[in-house]
């Protein structure tokens, strides 16, 4: 499987109406990771001229694999998607 920091880098061009699929990726990941502000602050990041900064970077990409490697449905819903 593809690791998370290959979602991540996926995610960072991210916009609305951009891919259906890597809308798909945003919204599943967004989901996991609701309840915690990460993905709220990466996303807000990336809409910043340099992106986002790499502590924001860091956490998603931290909870994410944290995600994948607890979560079997979730990780093969991401690969079904990467």
């Amino acid at each position: 499987m593809q690791g998370a920091d290959v979602v991540v880098d996926r995610l960072r061009s991210w916009g609305t109406g951009k891919d259906k699929q890597l809308t798909e990726l945003h919204d599943l990941v967004a989901g996991k990771l609701s309840g915690t502000r990460y993905m709220a602050e990466f996303d807000a990041e990336c809409q910043r001229p340099g992106g986002p900064s790499g502590w924001a970077r860091d956490r998603v990409q931290h909870a994410v694999a944290s995600a994948i490697a607890h979560d079997p449905e979730f990780a093969t819903r991401v690969r079904g998607l990467l």
